[in-house]
Parts: structure tokens; sequence; C-alpha cells
């Protein structure tokens, strides 16, 4: 393909005017064609910087055009089968059999006493399974004693025991102490029970969805009202006497 003409060098090649006699103007090297050659042409006169190729004479001179009797055919772009060819020859995989007049050899033996082997090779090889060994735990240290944590519980029992002992014997000096103990701590306990039930009652009847301020307010007062009196039940429940202090 050709390349783009530059006038600029032509320019400096060959000087046009534009008012001249006809004998002054370049002519191209072929007799009887009586144009100016298109690659002498500044591109001032043309009024562009460069020259497109084919765009004032065609091809230009030694350029390859296709061929009108090579045309696209049908079905030449489309993808065409290999030739067949001869399938290549199997390989035999197995050995053939030997010839039917072929007498195979007898009485062959190697010598080898297979039973006696089997008990050699049984009597050197190491069991697959050890034999474990029993864990002796009278050799264990700290063995027979009673554990921490059981004399830790222990410990706590016999303080609180004691700090009862205490308070029972302890006589009311201070006015306005009462204590309770023995029939009237389990009656209080049962009262706080029944309590605890009726207020458990008003909030299992609570509506699911609370959009109302006063119904937030009222569920948190039942969930306080509720863990209060567990605490209270908890703490009187493990007690043997409670001493009551009148505010008035």
């Amino acid at each position: 393909m050709s390349q783009p003409l530059n006038g600029c060098a032509g320019q400096e090649a060959v000087a046009v005017e534009r008012q001249g006699s006809p004998s002054t103007r370049p002519r191209l090297s072929k007799p009887g064609t009586g144009a100016v050659d298109p690659r002498t042409v500044p591109c001032s006169l043309l009024g562009e910087k460069t020259i497109r190729a084919r765009r004032t004479m065609g091809p230009s001179s030694g350029e390859q055009l296709v061929s009108a009797e090579k045309w696209l055919k049908a079905r030449e772009k489309e993808p065409q089968l290999p030739t067949p060819q001869k399938p290549a020859p199997k390989e035999r995989r197995k050995a053939p059999l030997p010839p039917k007049d072929e007498v195979p050899l007898h009485g062959l033996s190697s010598g080898r006493d297979f039973v006696q082997g089997n008990v050699q090779d049984a009597a050197a090889a190491e069991p697959k399974f050890r034999e474990q060994q029993e864990v002796r735990y009278v050799f264990k240290p700290h063995f027979g004693e009673l554990p921490p944590y059981l004399q830790q519980r222990k410990k706590e029992e016999e303080e609180a025991r004691e700090a009862a002992e205490r308070a029972r014997l302890q006589p009311q000096e201070e006015p306005g102490v009462t204590t309770i103990s023995g029939d009237e701590l389990a009656e209080l306990i049962r009262h706080l029970k029944l309590k605890w039930q009726s207020v458990n009652e008003a909030y299992v009847r609570l509506p699911c969805v609370l959009d109302t301020p006063s119904k937030k307010r009222r569920k948190e007062e039942m969930e306080g009202q509720l863990a209060e009196i567990e605490r209270d039940v908890r703490m009187l429940s493990g007690a043997t006497s409670v001493r009551v202090t009148s505010l008035a």
C-alpha cells in the first residue's frame, strides 16, 4: 500500500508557478499522458497538509491489487473436516497364545517350604496392637484426699453455720430490731412466692407489642418487681433467722 505523499518535501524538489507557460510545467516520465505527476504538486496548491493515497490519481504505481479472478466462493470459510486417513494399527497388549503343539514343562519346584516360612515370619513379626497398661490411680499424688473445691465449700458452710448461731444467741439490745425465724420465716417466704405469682400473671398478660410509653414503663416496673422478689426469696431460703429493723 502506498504511503501518504508529503507535499512539503515536494516543494523543495519542484517549484510550480501559478502563472507560467505550459512548457515550463513538469510532465510525467511517460510520454503521451499529458498530465502532471501528483507527487510533484505542492500541498499548498491543493490546500492540504498531506495527500492521502488514491485520492487524486488512483492507486500508486507498484501497488498489488486484488485479482478479479479470486473471489470468495460459497462455503469457503466454513470449517472443513480433515482428509480421512488409514487408522493406525492396534498394539498387541497381551502375549500371544502358545501353539497347540507346545508341551509345557512339568515337575518344576523351588524347594522352599512355605509352611515353615510362614511360621518363622509370624514368630518374628511384631504385634499389631500393644497391650495397654492399666492406670493405677493409687500411685497418683493426692490419692484419697478430699478435692480442694469440696474443702472450700465445707469451710464456707461451717462459717455460715457459726454466723447463724452467733446471731441466734445474741440478745436483742438494739431497740426496734425484731428477729424472725422458724415458722414466721417460712410464712414470709410463702407470701413472697404468692406475690411473685400474682405479679408474674399480670406480666404474662401484657401485650406483645409495646407501642406506648406507658406500656413500656409498666413492663419495666413488673420486671424489676419480679427480680427483687426472686432475690429476697433466694436470700431468705438460705438463712435460719432474719433480723428486721423498723424504720419508725
